[in-house]
C-alpha cells in the first residue's frame, strides 16, 4: 500500500514538473516580440516582458525623447503581447489609435494630456481585455461612453478634466457596474453632501464649547485681575518700607556729615573747649551707631521689595494675557457662529442637489 502511494505522489510530482516546465516555455519571448521590441525601442519607446513568467509586454512612449506621433504607433499594429502601452503627453491623435484596435491582449493603457477625442475612442471598442484606461486632461465628451460600454472588462477610467459629466458616467456604469470612474460625479457630490453636513455640526458643536469656556475664562481672568491688585499692593507696602527706610538712612547719614564737618572745624580752633570736643565727638559716634543700625534694615527691605515687584509684575502680565484670552474667545466665538452659519446653508443647498 505504500509503495503504491509513493508511486502516485512520484506520479503526480512528475506531471507537475512537465507542466512547469510547459508553462515557462509558454513564456519565453518569442522572436516576433523581440523584433517588436526592437521596433518601439528604435521608435523612441521602451518595451519589456512583465515579468520573467510574463512574456506578455510593457510598452511606454512617454519618457521619448524623440517626438512621439502617429505613425509612430505602427510597429504596434497587430500585436497580442502588448499588455500596457503608455501614451501619455505624446503627439498621437484619433488617427493613432486606429493602429490599436487589433491589441486583442492590451489590458492597461494611458492616453492622458493627448489630443485624442471621441472619434478617436471608436477604434478602442475592439480591445476586449481592456481593464484601465486614462483619459485625463483629453477632449473627450459624453459621447464617447456609448462605445466603452462594449468593453466588459473595463473596471478603471480616469476622466479628469474631460467633457464627461456625471450623466454620461450613470449611463456607463449602468452597463458596467463594476468599473470605478474617477472621478466620481454622483458619489463626490453625495460625499460632499455628508461633508458639509458634517463640518456644520461640527461647527455648531464647537460655537456650544466656546459657549461654555468664555464664562470659565471670564472668571479665571477676575481671578487674575484680583491676584495683580493683591500683588501690587504688596508691592506698594514693601516698596514703602524700603523707601521709608531709605529716607531714614539718608537723613542720618546727612546728621553724620553735617555733625562729623562741625567736629573738624572745632579741632581745626585752638580756642575750643576740651567739653565742647568731647560733646562732639560723643554725637558723632552716635550718629555713626546710628547709620551703621540703619544700613542692615534697609538692605533687609531691599530683597521682599524686588521679590514683591517681579510678583507684581508676573501677576500683571497674567492678568493681561488672561483678559486677552478672554477677548480672543469671545472674538473666536463670532467667527466660529458666523462659519457655522455659513457651513449650515452650504450644507442645506447641497441636499437641495
Amino acid at each position: 500500500m505504500k509503495l503504491r502511494c509513493l508511486v502516485k505522489i512520484a506520479g503526480l510530482l512528475l506531471c507537475g514538473l512537465l507542466i512547469s516546465s510547459s508553462v515557462l516555455a509558454q513564456q519565453e519571448v518569442s522572436e516576433a516580440d523581440k523584433q517588436l521590441i526592437e521596433s518601439v525601442r528604435a521608435a523612441g519607446g521602451q518595451a519589456m516582458p512583465l515579468a520573467k513568467s510574463d512574456a506578455r509586454l510593457s510598452v511606454a512612449f512617454h519618457l521619448s525623447d524623440k517626438e512621439i506621433t502617429d505613425e509612430t504607433l505602427a510597429v504596434l499594429a497587430g500585436s497580442s503581447s502588448v499588455h500596457t502601452l503608455n501614451l501619455r503627453a505624446t503627439k498621437i491623435t484619433d488617427a493613432g489609435l486606429a493602429h490599436l484596435s487589433g491589441l486583442k491582449g492590451l489590458t492597461r493603457l494611458h492616453l492622458e494630456k493627448t489630443a485624442v477625442t471621441d472619434a478617436g475612442l471608436v477604434h478602442l471598442a475592439s480591445l476586449e481585455n481592456l481593464e484601465y484606461l486614462n483619459l485625463y486632461e483629453t477632449k473627450v465628451t459624453d459621447a464617447c461612453l456609448a462605445g466603452l460600454q462594449s468593453l466588459k472588462k473595463l473596471r478603471k477610467l480616469f476622466v479628469w478634466q474631460t467633457g464627461i459629466t456625471e450623466a454620461g458616467e450613470e449611463s456607463l456604469k449602468a452597463a458596467l457596474p463594476e468599473i470605478e470612474i474617477v472621478p466620481d460625479f454622483r458619489k463626490d457630490r453625495e460625499r460632499a453632501k455628508v461633508e458639509a453636513v458634517r463640518a456644520a455640526e461640527d461647527a455648531a458643536k464647537e460655537v456650544e464649547e466656546i459657549a461654555l469656556k468664555i464664562p470659565e475664562q471670564m472668571k479665571a481672568a477676575e481671578a487674575a485681575v484680583a491676584a495683580s491688585a493683591t500683588a501690587a499692593k504688596l508691592q506698594e507696602l514693601t516698596q514703602g518700607t524700603l523707601d521709608a527706610a531709605g529716607k531714614v538712612l539718608e537723613a542720618e547719614t546727612a546728621n553724620l556729615e553735617a555733625l562729623t564737618k562741625s567736629l573738624a572745624e572745632l579741632k581745626a580752633n585752638p580756642a575750643s573747649a576740651k567739653e565742647i570736643l568731647d560733646a562732639a565727638e560723643a554725637a558723632v559716634a552716635s550718629a555713626k551707631v546710628e547709620v551703621e543700625e540703619s544700613l542692615p534694615r534697609v538692605e533687609a527691605a531691599k530683597k521682599p521689595a524686588e521679590d514683591a515687584k517681579k510678583a507684581a509684575e508676573e501677576a500683571k502680565k497674567k492678568s493681561d494675557e488672561a483678559a486677552k484670552a478672554v477677548e480672543d474667545l469671545k472674538k473666536k466665538q463670532e467667527e466660529t457662529i458666523k462659519k457655522a452659519a455659513d457651513l449650515k446653508v452650504k450644507a442645506e443647498e447641497l441636499q437641495k442637489t
